[in-house]
């Protein structure tokens, strides 16, 4: 269970005691239970659009508004401000030394404030379009989903910085970290969509190794930044795609 309470103090704003004995090795390891700890933040926000809904006080839209608010206030928008650096990094810097340093920077470019908008914007639309007979259960894996994408990346890269930085605990992480991350969502996946949502996994994992091979190219490798950047773009991915598989088998 040490594992689970660094990831959630590491990714959320749950109050976690301070004392767990962290080290790079057991940051490392605690990736594990990264789509544990996003799917209880999924959780939360089937409870808070179960709560929204039942009053009818709101329409679904002003809903899907709170609920992107509340994943963001969940973990004090740590994925939304690297996924922001990210970009501003690849959009300004000419080499790898250059790109890096840019995203150090803790300002907010032009450029990584309109895309920031931009996946924004596409997240909510996605999640105003699921449909009822799966929205609670997308509501639930899509942070999930988000937590997860950064292991496969985590494994497959190593740190992009010399100087080091708290991204490197889980760089090159270990394949059995993986592993056992990797089946948890797959479980998570298989109960809620059933079996055929296994596809969506394969998918997301083919675009996940396409990321990481792009930064590593990029970038020389991953940062914490990087990181951030992953589980954004998994998120509003993995919807689209949910969006797409349940209207292929509304055709069929």
């Amino acid at each position: 269970m040490k594992g689970l309470f660094l990831a959630l103090q590491f990714l959320t704003v749950f109050p976690i005691k301070k004392d767990l004995g962290l080290t790079r090795s057991t940051l490392g390891a605690s990736m594990t239970y990264f789509p544990v700890v996003g799917a209880l933040q999924g959780i939360v926000l089937v409870l808070v659009d179960m709560a929204l809904g039942s009053t009818g006080l709101l329409p679904e839209s002003v809903t899907s508004g709170i609920l992107i608010l509340v994943l963001a206030l969940t973990n004090g928008g740590l994925h939304l401000d690297g996924f922001a650096d990210t970009v501003d990094g690849l959009a300004g810097g000419k080499d790898p030394e250059g790109r890096l340093r840019i995203m150090r920077d803790s300002s907010v470019g032009a450029v990584g404030a309109v895309f920031l908008m931009l996946i924004l914007l596409l997240k909510y639309l996605a999640i105003q379009e699921l449909p009822p007979e799966i929205r609670r259960q997308a509501l639930f894996l899509f942070p999930a989903i988000g937590r997860w994408a950064m292991v496969p990346m985590a494994a497959l890269a190593p740190y992009a910085r010399r100087e080091g930085g708290v991204g490197e605990a889980f760089a090159s992480n270990s394949k059995g970290v993986l592993i056992k991350s990797t089946v948890i969502i797959a479980v998570l996946l298989a109960l809620n969509l059933g079996l055929l949502s296994l596809v969506l996994l394969i998918g997301l994992g083919a675009v996940i190794y396409g990321f990481t091979a792009f930064f590593k190219k990029r970038l020389g490798g991953v940062t914490g930044d990087v990181f951030g950047f992953q589980s954004e773009a998994a998120e509003v991915i993995f919807l689209i795609m949910a969006l797409a598989l349940t209207n292929i088998l509304a055709v069929d």
